[in-house]
């Protein structure tokens, strides 16, 4: 539970969906269409969180309403999409933020101040994956995750947090490198991307659908490792390694439940104090990720109904 918050509304596609949601939750307001959402009770701001191909219209609606959003990752499927988003955030002075949770993780936080701080000296590469194993091959046609109409791939799912994290590390790449197996629908289930930064750094980031990973993350600097606990991306703790017989050090930043509750206040703060878009993960930050994503589709292949 989060202090001071209140779930007042839902909205589906679905008014059976809706209300069982609804009572499942608590909510006070069940609607059958997105429309319909804003009927009930005021709404402070709104979580989106259907299928990739949605975010664009309601993130739109929302914002032509003057409503924060929160939109679930990918914020957009395309670069274009981010950058429309972003301007109509921007001309409405409405609040948008992606919501990349593991940006709000105290593990995640204080690994990053660790290595700003030099606890592995000069970074110079990062390794991380994020696979699991999802439908047989016969079964992919009946699945969203292998529908390019929904975005569906292994890249905007799951992709999006090793490349996510490199950039959180690394700031924006000089050279990206991409390969995939992609589907006859063209929807990508297995993808190796190569990030080159100035300097020389390279972070290596894996996804697929075609079995389970570790979902791990390695920094490797000049005076040391840092190892962020598996899964990576709703880590718990890191370790910081140095000689081949010292013992790791190990940091725990524990937390109950899912982890969503960072995000959540953090997107509560800033509504409360009349902010636009989030110092920790900005309409910039969005934009950035968003370029590389749309260009690693380019190279794998993969490309959506209007680009």
């Amino acid at each position: 539970m989060i202090e001071d918050a209140r779930l007042v509304a839902v909205g589906s596609r679905s008014q059976e969906r809706a209300n069982a949601f609804a009572e499942q939750y608590g909510a006070e307001h069940a609607a059958g269409t997105y429309e319909q959402t804003f009927e009930g009770p005021r709404i402070d701001a709104v979580y989106i969180a259907t299928p990739h191909s949605g975010h664009l219209e309601l993130t739109l609606l929302c914002l032509r309403r003057g409503i924060p959003v929160l939109c679930e990752k990918p914020l957009g499927m395309s670069y274009g999409a981010v950058e429309q988003m972003v301007l109509a955030a921007r001309e409405s002075g409405v609040y948008l933020m992606e919501a990349l949770w593991s940006r709000f993780l105290p593990a995640l936080v204080e690994a990053k101040k660790a290595i700003d701080g030099g606890a592995i000296g000069r970074v110079e590469g990062l390794r991380a994956d994020f696979g699991f194993l999802g439908q047989p091959r016969e079964d992919y046609s009946r699945d969203r995750l292998y529908n390019p109409a929904l975005g569906g791939g292994a890249l905007l799912d799951i992709g999006i947090y090793p490349i996510w994290l490199a950039q959180y590390i690394f700031g924006a790449p000089v050279e990206i490198n991409a390969t995939a197996r992609v589907t006859d629908a063209g929807a990508d289930v297995d993808t190796q991307v190569t990030l080159r930064y100035a300097g020389g750094a390279l972070a290596h980031c894996y996804s697929t659908l075609l079995g389970i990973t570790k979902c791990d993350a390695l920094l490797l600097g000049s005076e040391g490792a840092l190892h962020i606990h598996p899964r990576f991306h709703e880590s718990r703790g890191y370790s910081v390694l140095r000689g081949k017989n010292d013992p790791p050090v190990n940091h725990y930043h524990p937390f109950d439940g899912k982890g969503y509750l960072f995000e959540a206040r953090a997107v509560m703060e800033d509504v409360r104090a009349g902010r636009r878009e989030s110092a920790q993960w900005s309409l910039e930050d969005s934009l950035l990720l968003h370029k590389t994503l749309t260009e690693v589709r380019r190279q794998i292949g993969v490309s959506y109904a209007g680009e």
